[in-house]
């Protein structure tokens, strides 16, 4: 399935099987982490099965996760852009992984030490806009996409669970930058981006790669405009990435140029789950 091009993606949403566990291994283009493959996992599964997740996004991102770089993936989930990351920076560079829900950390702390990444640094918190406890409402067992838990605001038919919440301007301190901070926080942009604000100000944070979840802000009463209108007015440029089928095709080419995967920032109110990538 991996040697198939665009097509590939439907062949896996017809055809592969949704149950097994057993050690995957990412392109290796990516660097091939080895990572614990739960095909009930929808996430888990589009990687094993094809190689990479989300081709466009993951180009963008690996165009910043330079040889020695600092990065932080925050919303690890179960460690995809950790492991894509690690390898990429080699023992010169750091990551540093955050990721609230107990389930997806301990999958994130496997998938670092089965790897040996001696320069990744695991943290069980959600990245906010204060350091102290929030509420998680994790997703349900049954689900199929794991990467959907985020601070409390309902409930989504899953367990609670009382975490540690951390300002990334505290828990990234010193005159340092972070090269790539990859933020997919399932609506809780907002929070995330003012914990960051002395930093943003100061431009420790050079690059970003957000995924903006609009119908989840909109639910807490956030306009999703305002984060995008706060990176800019702190003299951030930002781009929509593009993930048309066609875009797909295009990233999966090594060659293409990155500049070929990203449109105008507009364009963010096109798809439900934009990817955007701000840099300063």
């Amino acid at each position: 399935m991996r040697r198939m091009p665009r097509g590939r993606y439907h062949v896996l949403a017809r055809l592969a099987p949704a149950s097994g566990r057993f050690i995957g291994r990412l392109a290796g283009e990516l660097g091939g982490a080895r990572f614990d493959c739960d095909l009930a996992d929808l996430i888990s599964r589009e990687v094993c099965f094809t190689g990479l997740y989300e081709p466009p996004v993951t180009r963008v991102f690996t165009h910043y996760a330079r040889p020695g770089a600092a990065i932080a993936d925050v919303g690890a989930n179960w460690g995809y852009f950790t492991l894509v990351a690690a390898p990429a920076v080699g023992p010169s560079g750091s990551v540093v992984a955050l990721e609230p829900d107990p389930r997806q950390f301990d999958a994130l702390s496997r998938n670092v030490a089965l790897n040996g990444f001696a320069h990744v640094q695991c943290i069980e918190a959600a990245a906010s806009s204060s350091d102290g406890r929030v509420t998680l409402a994790g997703f349900a067992d049954e689900e199929a996409n794991r990467g959907v838990s985020r601070i409390a605001d309902g409930g989504q038919g899953g367990p609670t669970f009382d975490v540690r919440a951390v300002r990334l301007d505290a828990l990234l301190p010193g005159p340092e930058g972070i090269d790539l901070v990859k933020i997919d926080v399932e609506g809780a942009e907002d929070l995330v981006l003012e914990g960051m604000r002395d930093g943003l100000r100061s431009r420790r944070y050079r690059a970003l790669v957000l995924e903006l979840h609009p119908e989840h802000l909109r639910a807490r009463g956030v306009d999703p405009a305002i984060c995008l209108r706060g990176l800019a007015d702190l003299g951030y440029r930002g781009w929509t990435i593009d993930v048309s089928p066609a875009a797909y095709r295009r990233a999966l080419d090594p060659g293409t140029p990155i500049d070929d995967l990203l449109r105008p920032l507009d364009h963010w109110r096109e798809t439900a789950w934009p990817h955007l990538l701000w840099l300063c």
